[in-house]
C-alpha cells in the first residue's frame, strides 16, 4: 500500500485474490496484541529472553461475491505492527503471496490533526527577560567586575507561573495545541556553566526541575509549580511536551556522580563530549548506550514525567542513540502510557537513520528540513520528502523557527510572515511549530545560555496571522492526514501546492517566496479554479490559472466557501477520531456485529455499552467525579469502569507502582467521560498454525 502510517481509530481492509484456487483465506498478524509485543521487547532487553512471537495469530477472511477474500480490521493501539494474507489449501498447506509483510505504524488518536507546537523557553517569560533595555544595561555593568573576579552572576529568569499567565495567549490567541518546553532540569551554575545562565541542555538531574524556574513559595515546591502548569495546559485541552537531552547530561550531573560508568570515555579515561556540525559541546558528557543500564534509566526518566502528566517529548540528539535502545524505551513507556508522543530531533543525522527510527522503532515525528531551505527547488524537494515520510514513516514537523535558528524577523517582518505561512501551508498532518517570539516579530536570537527579552506588546505582530493559520490546520480537511498534495506550479519564486482531501473541496496554497519582487503564480487552469481565500475570508478575482502575488505574499484558495472554526480546545477532527477509536474498542470487547454509532457513544456511553452487550444492565461500573471520591466503589471482575465528570480530566489506573491503564476524558453531550477496559490475559502460546476459529477479541 501507498500508506503505512495510520491513526488509532482508522480501519484497514486487506484483500486476497486466490486466482481460482481452492482454500480459505486468512490474515496472519500481530495487530491487537501490542502489549504482548511490548513485553517481549522489554523482556529481551532486561532479561535476555528471546522473543517468542506470542502476539502473532491468524484471523479468517470473508469470501466476497467475486471469489476474493477480504477482512477489515480496526487499528486500536499505537505501535508498529505487521500482517500478511495467505491461502490455506484443502490439504492444509499454505500459499503465501510474494513480497514483504504489510507494515502498520499506528499513532495516537490525538495525533489525528492540528499538531501545532509552540516552543517556549521558560527563562524568557518574565524575570530579566522583561527588564527594559536600560535595566539590562545596568545589570551588565554591575556584573562585569564580578564576572572578571570569577564570580557567578545569574539574574532572575522566567518561571512556570509566568508561563501559565501566557497560556491564553498560546492556546486561544494563537490557537496552538501543544506547548513544548525547552529543557527544565537543573543546570550547572558554577563549574561547566556555559554563558550567564547555563545551558538547559546540560541537565544535572533528569528527575528534577530547575528551582530557578519556580517562584519562591513556601507552599509549593518547584515540582508542584511545574504541575500547576501541566494542569493549566490540560484544562485548555492542550498537550504539554518536554525537551529531554537523551544523549548526554551536563558535567557534574547526578547521574555522573552516582554512575560514572554510564558515560563514554576516551583512551585516556576522560569523559567524551558530544557535538555536531563541527562543534563540540564541552559542558556535556556523552552517555554510553552500549551499557544496558543506560536505556533502562532513560526509560524511567520518560516514565517519571509521564506520571506527572507530560504528554510527549522532544528527544534532543535522539538520532545518536542506537535503534535497539529506542525500541526498548518506547516499548517500556507505552506499556504504561501508550499515547505518548516522541518527537525525534534528527537534525545533523542521516536520513536513513531517521526513517528507521520513525518507521520501526516507535518514534512518532521528526523535524523537517524546510526551515533551512530558501530556493524554490529546495522547498519542493523538502516538501515532497515530508509528504512521503508522512505516508510511510511519520510526520515531519515544519518548524518556521527554532532556538537553533536566526530570528525570521531579523531579516524583515514580511519575511517572517511569509515563512510562517509557507511552513503552515505545506505541512503534513498539521505538523507546524515555532519558537516563542515569532508571533512578536522578535529579532534577537534565542540564546539558550541567556534570557533574551521579549516584547509581549509588540506592534505590529503576527498573532492574527498565526491564529488564522492554526484555524486552517485544525479545521480544514485539506490539512488532515490522508489528503493528496501535488506541486502544480513552475515559477522559480512561487509555491503552487494543490491539496485535495477525500470528499471535501480542495485548496490551492500560493506563496511568493521573493520578499522583494512581485511574481505571478501560474498553474493549469483546469486543475483548480477556486477564488475564496481562507486566510482572509475574501473572494479574490483572478484570471484562470494565474494570480499575481505581492512580495512575500500568500493566499490559500478554496473552491467553495468554508467557515473555519476557532482553533481552541480539542479540534472536531481529533475529537471524532478519539470517539471512533473508543467505539471500535467497545465493539470488539463486546464481540458485537453492530456498527458502532459514534454520536450515541458521545451522548450516552452507558447506554452505548448496554446496546452492544445486549443486556438490560451492562457489565459497566459507573464512577461520577464530584460524588464518588469519598466512598469505595466495588468493581465486579470483568466490568468496564466508566468515569464521568463535568470538566476535562485524566485518569490513571495504578497497581503498585505501575500504571496499567491511562485515559484522557472525551467530551460527551453535557459531560466528559473515560472508559477503562479491564486487562485481558495474553495468549500462552503463538496461534499461527491454522486460521483461528473466530476473530480475536481485541484488547
Amino acid at each position: 500500500p501507498e500508506r503505512s502510517v495510520f491513526t488509532a481509530g482508522d480501519l484497514v481492509r486487506l484483500t486476497l485474490d486466490p486466482h481460482g484456487e481452492a482454500g480459505e483465506g486468512f490474515v496472519r498478524t500481530n495487530l491487537g496484541f501490542a502489549g504482548v509485543s511490548r513485553r517481549e521487547i522489554i523482556a529481551a532487553a532486561e532479561e535476555g529472553e528471546p522473543a517468542a512471537g506470542l502476539a502473532w495469530h491468524d484471523v479468517p477472511m470473508k469470501r466476497a461475491a467475486d471469489g476474493t477474500f477480504e477482512l477489515t480490521l480496526p487499528l486500536l493501539e499505537p505501535g508498529v505492527f505487521e500482517a500478511k494474507c495467505s491461502l490455506r489449501a484443502p490439504d492444509g498447506t499454505f500459499r503465501w503471496p510474494g513480497g514483504d509483510n504489510f507494515l502498520f505504524k499506528v499513532e495516537s488518536a490525538e495525533n489525528a490533526a492540528a499538531n501545532t507546537i509552540y516552543c517556549a523557553f521558560v527563562r524568557q517569560f518574565g524575570g530579566a527577560a522583561e527588564w527594559t533595555p536600560e535595566q539590562q544595561r545596568r545589570m551588565e555593568l554591575a556584573a562585569a567586575p564580578l564576572d572578571d573576579a570569577g564570580c557567578t552572576v545569574i539574574p532572575p529568569g522566567g518561571t512556570f507561573r509566568q508561563v501559565i499567565a501566557r497560556l491564553d495567549h498560546i492556546f486561544d490567541r494563537l490557537g496552538c495545541r501543544i506547548l513544548q518546553l525547552l529543557p527544565i532540569h537543573p543546570v550547572p551554575t558554577v563549574y561547566g556553566r556555559m554563558g550567564r545562565f547555563g545551558s538547559p541542555f546540560a541537565a544535572t538531574d533528569y528527575f528534577a526541575v530547575d528551582p530557578a524556574l519556580a517562584d519562591f513559595d513556601t507552599g509549593a515546591t518547584p515540582l508542584a509549580q511545574f504541575l500547576e502548569l501541566v494542569d493549566a495546559v490540560h484544562a485548555r485541552q492542550g498537550r504539554i511536551f518536554l525537551d529531554i537531552p537523551v544523549n548526554h547530561t551536563g558535567w557534574g550531573s547526578r547521574t555522573q556522580a552516582e554512575h560514572p560508568e554510564y558515560f563514554v570515555r576516551d583512551e585516556s579515561g576522560r569523559f567524551v563530549s558530544p557535538g555536531a556540525w563541527g562543534v563540540t559541546w564541552a559542558d556535556l558528557c556523552k552517555l554510553d548506550y552500549r551499557r544496558p543500564e543506560v536505556p533502562r534509566m532513560m526509560a524511567e526518566v520518560f516514565l517519571y514525567w509521564c506520571r506527572h502528566g507530560v504528554d510527549g517529548f522532544r528527544c534532543d540528539a535522539g538520532y545518536m542513540l542506537p535503534a535497539a535502545a529506542w525500541e526498548y524505551i518506547t516499548a517500556k513507556v507505552r506499556e504504561e502510557y501508550p499515547d505518548t508522543v516522541f518527537l525525534l530531533e534528527g537534525l545533523g543525522g542521516r536520513m536513513e537513520v531517521q526513517e528507521d527510527l520513525l518507521r520501526r522503532r516507535g518514534l512518532d515525528w521528526g523535524y523537517s528540513e524546510l526551515f533551512q531551505n530558501e530556493r524554490i527547488d529546495q522547498i519542493d524537494v523538502c516538501r515532497a520528502y515530508a509528504a512521503k515520510s508522512e505516508r510511510t514513516c511519520g510526520t515531519l514537523v515544519h518548524f518556521a523557527e527554532t532556538h537553533d535558528n536566526l530570528r525570521l524577523a531579523a531579516t524583515s517582518p514580511r519575511y517572517a510572515a511569509m515563512r510562517c505561512a509557507l511552513c503552515a501551508l505545506l505541512t503534513e498532518n498539521g505538523g507546524f511549530g515555532f519558537a516563542n517570539g515569532v508571533e512578536l516579530l522578535a529579532t534577537e536570537r534565542i540564546d539558550v545560555h541567556g534570557a533574551a527579552p521579549l516584547d509581549w506588546r509588540h506592534e505590529p505582530n503576527l498573532i492574527a496571522l498565526l491564529h488564522r493559520l492554526n484555524a486552517l490546520l485544525a479545521g480544514h480537511p485539506a490539512f488532515f492526514r490522508g489528503a493528496e498534495t501535488s506541486w502544480i506550479g513552475s515559477d522559480d519564486a512561487c509555491v503552487v501546492l494543490l491539496r485535495r482531501p477525500e470528499n471535501a473541496p480542495g485548496v490551492l496554497a500560493l506563496v511568493n517566496t521573493d520578499c522583494e519582487n512581485v511574481h505571478t503564480a501560474r498553474w493549469e487552469a483546469a486543475r483548480f479554479h477556486g477564488r475564496f481565500d481562507l486566510l482572509t475570508g475574501n473572494e479574490i478575482d483572478h484570471e484562470p490559472g494565474a494570480m499575481t502575488l505581492e512580495p512575500g505574499g500568500f493566499v490559500c484558495l478554496s473552491e467553495e466557501p468554508f467557515t473555519l472554526p476557532e482553533p481552541t480546545g480539542e479540534p472536531a477532527r481529533v475529537h471524532r477520531q478519539r470517539l471512533t477509536r473508543m467505539a471500535w474498542r467497545l465493539r470488539c470487547w463486546f464481540r458485537s456485529e453492530a456498527a458502532p454509532e459514534i454520536d450515541e457513544l458521545a451522548r450516552d456511553p452507558w447506554g452505548f455499552c448496554r446496546a452492544l452487550s445486549r443486556q438490560p444492565i451492562p457489565p459497566v461500573t459507573r464512577y461520577r467525579l464530584g460524588r464518588d471520591e469519598h466512598r469505595l466503589v466495588p468493581i465486579p471482575a470483568g466490568d468496564l469502569l466508566l468515569l464521568e465528570g463535568a470538566s476535562p480530566f485524566r485518569a490513571d489506573l495504578v497497581i503498585g507502582a505501575k500504571t496499567v491503564r491511562f485515559e484522557r476524558s472525551i467530551a460527551g453531550g453535557k459531560h466528559h467521560f473515560a472508559l477503562f477496559l479491564p486487562p485481558r490475559k495474553p495468549p500462552k502460546e503463538a496461534t499461527v498454525s491454522a486460521p483461528a476459529a473466530s476473530p480475536p477479541s481485541w484488547p
